[in-house]
Order: structure tokens, then sequence, then C-alpha cells
């Protein structure tokens, strides 16, 4: 499979259907340390994510997802949105709760483990200010990195926000992911560097950086 053959686009109602079960694996792979410390290894991101899919702007719904793939197959996604919108998308995300535990999706105790933990983890996370667009995933399934889709996901995002006169993208990964020297490598900066103390001490925490790219 070359570059050439892959097909860059929105996730359409049909293929939003059929990714749905495909897509909490690669968010968990852009921050496993991360993604395992607040949600563990039980469903829960799963169960969220699938949740988040199919409802707009929530953090991992369809609406703001762009699908590489080649005929039928995912190969890799671009999650992002305007800088204001990751705040209000959790919330939005937080306010499906109810509903999942009515529905015995997810469970009282489940929720409020996660909110501990993603509070502390959040502590990682600087400002996203309101005129940059925030790439919050970006990954490819394991057998196809290497071949561009990444690079290509990034490009095309970059320019979306350059059209939507954005001033920056901007993005947070873990200062232990080999995905820094890819970032790099395509412009990115490295702005800020923050650590936690307890998450580096008690559960392996690297730092995290925020960079960016000038639009």
């Amino acid at each position: 499979m070359t570059v050439e053959a892959v097909q860059l686009a929105p996730v359409d109602e049909s293929q939003a259907a059929r990714f749905a079960p495909l897509v909490a694996g690669l968010v968990r792979a852009t921050g496993p340390v991360s993604y395992d410390y607040q949600f563990g290894t039980g469903g829960l991101l799963e169960r969220l994510v699938a949740a988040s899919w199919t409802v707009p702007d929530t953090l991992f719904c369809a609406a703001c997802t762009t699908a590489a793939t080649a005929g039928d197959e995912l190969l890799g996604i671009e999650i992002g949105f305007a800088g204001p919108n990751f705040d209000a998308f959790k919330k939005n995300l937080a306010a499906l709760a109810p509903g999942l535990i009515a529905r015995g999706e997810v469970t009282y105790d489940e929720l409020v483990g996660l909110t501990v933990r993603a509070g502390k983890a959040s502590y990682l996370n600087a400002h996203v200010p309101d005129d940059v667009y925030y790439l919050h995933a970006l990954s490819a399934f394991p057998q196809h990195r290497g071949k561009g889709i990444g690079k290509a996901l990034l490009q095309r995002a970059i320019g979306r926000a350059r059209a939507a006169g954005y001033r920056e993208l901007q993005l947070d990964v873990l200062a232990g992911n080999p995905a820094v020297q890819f970032y790099q490598a395509m412009g990115l900066q490295v702005l800020a560097e923050i650590r936690s103390p307890e998450l580096s001490r008690d559960h392996g925490f690297p730092s995290e950086y925020r960079m960016a790219v000038t639009l």
C-alpha cells in the first residue's frame, strides 16, 4: 500500500458504525501510561469512547475525527477541535454519565475513581488557548505505522487549522513517547514541560510536553 492509495476524510455515517469498535484502541495507543492510569484496563475507556463516538461535541466524537482509510479498512485517525472545546467537550462527555449508569454501561464507583485520577492527570495539561487548533489524538494501527499515514493526517490537520485562521496547532504528548521525534520532524516545538512528582513516583509517568507549530 502506498500513501497515494490512502484516503483522508471526515468520518461519515456508515464509517462511524463500522469503526466504532476500533477507536478506543487507537486512542489508548497515543498514551498508554496515562490512559491505563486514568481509565484502568477493565474496559472503561472502551465503553466511554463508544458512548462519546456517537455524540457530537464530546471528546472522542466521530464528528471531530478524520479517518485514514484504504478501501473499507481503517488505518488511522486524527481527532481535533478548536482550543476552547477541549474543556467544553470534557463537560459534555461527563454529562452522559447519568444515562450510562442508568443503562448499566458503567458503574458509579468506576466514574468516581476516574474523576479522581483524571483530576490528578489534568495538571499535566497546560491551558489550551482560544485561538489554536487542539490535536487531541493522532494514531495509526501498528501494522500501518512508518508508512506516512500519521504524517498525512497531521499535514491535513495543519492545513485545515491554517485555513480556519488558527494561530497554532497544539497537542500534548508524554515525553517518553516516540511520537515526540515525529512531531519535531514535522516542525512542532516543545512549548512547556510539566511534571507531576506523584504520578512520576507512583505510576511511572514521564513529563508531559505541550508542543505546537505556528500556522
